[in-house]
């Protein structure tokens, strides 16, 4: 075990937790270490922590929770780089941004996600080729879009309707 200052407090982290970003992230390409940490006060958000400057901590989320629709195509370099053969092995996660005293104007990134290979604990955040994604989607935005769709197929599969007996 290993304690690591961050902008989360101290942490002790576990070196099998570590996960190496080999071409950093995107204005942090510096820094290659990483963990992902969950903390239950910020629940959905997870929290991508850097264990090499304690000033870098980037607050991210499962997009599936935010946009039900969303697609991601990993190209055949990057799934070499994150040494990724199997797609079950792939955390996808997406960076949040929230607007001090506006959390309701909190927008996702869901044109660059953070892809983790979590069986090899390697990562890289890729850049996807989709004119449907951009770096700022307001987060209430995507998720009112989501439930129109989500009750959209409700009505066309019957489902939240009585069955006739």
């Amino acid at each position: 075990m290993t304690q690591v200052k961050t902008r989360l407090g101290e942490l002790e982290i576990d070196e099998k937790d570590i996960i190496d970003f080999p071409e950093g992230l995107p204005g942090f390409e510096y820094l290659h270490r990483y963990v992902l940490i969950q903390d239950e006060r910020t629940d959905p958000i997870k929290w991508l922590v850097s264990v090499e400057d304690e000033n870098v901590s980037l607050p991210v989320i499962d997009p599936w929770l935010v946009r039900v629709d969303y697609t991601v195509e990993v190209s055949p370099a990057d799934k070499r780089l994150l040494k990724l053969e199997n797609v079950k092995d792939a955390l996808v996660m997406c960076v949040v941004v929230i607007p001090k005293n506006e959390p309701e104007n909190a927008t996702i990134n869901l044109l660059a996600p953070v892809i983790i290979n979590i069986r090899e604990n390697i990562g890289k955040q890729i850049i996807l080729d989709d004119p449907n994604y951009t770096i700022r989607h307001r987060i209430v935005d995507e998720m009112e879009r989501s439930r129109k769709i989500i009750s959209q197929q409700d009505v066309k599969t019957g489902a939240g309707t009585e069955s006739e007996a």
